[in-house]
């Protein structure tokens, strides 16, 4: 800041034209710093919009919802979506789950082995193999004792007849509960399988999206905080000339105070330079010294 320089042999004659000049050059300061514009906006505080990771996050759970991606506006708030299927995550494996009809009485059908019936047949067909060989040896047997045809020999008939229908039928149902109970079992698991994607899915992407909130998080304040110094630079830069102005008011009144036949509040008549005696009160934010 730049003051009128003195003749000392003005002083001499008039102490007041040795401190007028300064008085002016501070009047003169102060109304060419109080004219210019103020800025606002440059001193308030902007608001960090979502940083990466946070888009990050955000587009996780959009894929977790089916809602396709994410499209933003100049400064980075979510304004829409592009692409969405509007199927969760999980929905697929529900649907699967019904496709397979794995909730239906009959659903264990599909996971019985191919062969079953094959098996089956095979396994009772060997039965009535040994099963007559065994009726023809009763046979043999009561015509060597001379009972062939006799009532003896039809009650023994009957009697083998009913055993091996009975065996015959306990190893049939035997074999369509082994079948069963595959088949139950193999359903069972496929629906715990698929309902055990159905949760882990979500489940993952929820993961990942935490990890990418608490990195967001971070972000967003670091980001927040230079918004904030970037605000209190440009308030400092506004008020600083009006701080320097200000300390040189209060050296140029007590001096001023002490010159002989010159006023303690000089030029307080006027307006504009009484308004350098309101800023000499402003806090030296910076510690500046003249």
């Amino acid at each position: 800041m730049a003051l009128p320089t003195f003749d000392t042999g003005a002083f001499a004659t008039n102490p007041q034209q040795w401190v007028q000049p300064y008085g002016q050059g501070l009047a003169g300061l102060a109304a060419q710093q109080l004219g210019r514009p103020i800025d606002v906006g440059a001193m308030t505080p902007g608001v960090a919009g979502p940083g990466a990771f946070t888009q990050a996050q955000q587009q996780v759970t959009a894929d977790m919802g089916g809602l396709g991606s994410i499209q933003r506006d100049a400064t980075g708030q979510i304004s829409g979506f592009t692409g969405g299927t509007g199927i969760a995550s999980f929905q697929p494996y529900l649907q699967s789950i019904q496709d397979k009809g794995l909730l239906e009485p009959t659903g264990y059908q599909d996971y019985m082995s191919p062969y079953q019936q094959q098996v089956i047949d095979t396994t009772l067909a060997e039965f009535d193999k040994q099963a007559q060989i065994g009726k023809f040896g009763l046979g043999k047997s009561a015509s060597q004792a001379g009972a062939f045809g006799g009532a003896r020999h039809g009650i023994a008939q009957s009697e083998y007849q009913s055993a091996s229908d009975a065996n015959r039928a306990a190893i049939q149902a035997g074999l369509l509960q082994q079948g069963f109970g595959q088949g139950l079992k193999g359903q069972q698991q496929a629906l715990q399988n698929i309902s055990g994607m159905a949760s882990l899915v979500p489940t993952l992407q929820a993961g990942m999206g935490q990890q990418f909130g608490q990195m967001g998080t971070q972000e967003n304040q670091y980001a927040q905080a230079l918004q904030n110094q970037l605000a209190a630079s440009n308030q400092m830069a506004m008020n600083y000339p009006m701080q320097r102005i200000g300390q040189a008011a209060n050296i140029f009144g007590a001096t001023a105070g002490q010159v002989p036949g010159a006023p303690v509040q000089p030029f307080q008549g006027s307006p504009t330079y009484a308004g350098i005696g309101a800023f000499a009160n402003l806090q030296n934010l910076l510690g500046a010294r003249t």
